[in-house]
């Protein structure tokens, strides 16, 4: 997974944004799903041993496991702690269950991160001190694309000005261009931790043939606060940036409270190989 050129942003230069902040440091790793995710349950405490005796399929399990084991490695390994030692913490604001975006806990706690999946790509993105959304996402069979040349779900993602843009291009553009919609929208909601409580097509971001940016809110927002997705207060202090996670595959990351981000892509096989 590296760093996608956008228009205006030169590979390997930080991602920018219309905060006044310094530039953040992000650190993504990623890995394909563990084989024999059961070798990993030492990894996990009891709510997330709880959640695996949930999942049907073997695929989603170690997609769920990866995610874990990832996140631990990572933070042990910036804070210089034993991954089994970091604690984490899932509570849904809304409700209190253990769901939602999860919280790093103890000497760890400095540090945020945010988990994705997607086909066979499993990532961690980890930032110092601001909040952090990390999204990729699996293009569709491109043979087999809707009629459209959008996938379904482009009504519950998309504003109406998102879906013109779209139209404009190419059909067979059509597709990558609303993962690249997708990424950079879910990208937002995990860092403001709204997640989906927050329906997609409530704010706009910036197309695929422009630098990711984050635009405002759909029909003027009314209603909508202040610091949520596409909220003022959100505008002046979020900064996207696109990601290439391989062929298939579409990225984005973005950071609260920074005027710039610069992502490091380390290579997972650090975080799981044997430590002598």
């Amino acid at each position: 997974m590296t760093p996608l050129s956008t228009p205006g942003q030169e590979p390997g230069t930080p991602g920018t944004g219309s905060a006044g902040g310094a530039t953040a440091e992000c650190h993504i790793w990623s890995l394909p799903p563990l084989p024999r995710p059961a070798d990993w349950f030492r990894f996990l405490d009891s709510d997330e041993l709880a959640r695996c005796s949930a999942y049907l399929h073997e695929l989603d399990l170690a997609r769920f496991v990866t995610g874990r084991v990832l996140a631990r490695s990572a933070l042990g390994l910036l804070c210089g702690m034993e991954p089994e030692s970091v604690r984490l913490r899932t509570r849904c604001p809304g409700c209190g269950g253990a769901h939602g975006k999860p919280q790093a806990l103890g000497p760890a706690a400095r540090w945020e991160f945010s988990i994705t999946h997607s086909g066979d790509v499993v990532a961690v993105g980890v930032t110092e001190g601001l909040p952090i959304g990390l999204d990729v996402e699996q293009l569709l069979d491109p043979e087999t694309p809707p009629e459209s040349g959008m996938p379904p779900e482009h009504e519950l993602v998309l504003t109406a000005e998102e879906r013109a843009t779209l139209l404009l291009l190419p059909r067979e553009q059509r597709a990558p261009g609303f993962m690249t919609y997708w990424t950079r929208k879910e990208a937002v909601l995990k860092a403001t931790g709204e997640g989906l409580n927050t329906p997609m097509h409530s704010f706009a971001v910036t197309g695929p043939d422009r630098a990711p940016a984050l635009i405002g809110t759909a029909g003027g927002g009314e209603g909508r606060p202040d610091h949520g997705a596409g909220g003022p207060a959100c505008r002046a202090q979020l900064v996207l940036a696109d990601l290439d996670p391989g062929p298939g595959y579409r990225g984005a990351v973005a950071v609260l409270g920074a005027g710039a981000v610069r992502v490091r892509m380390r290579p997972g096989t650090e975080l799981t190989a044997p430590r002598g």
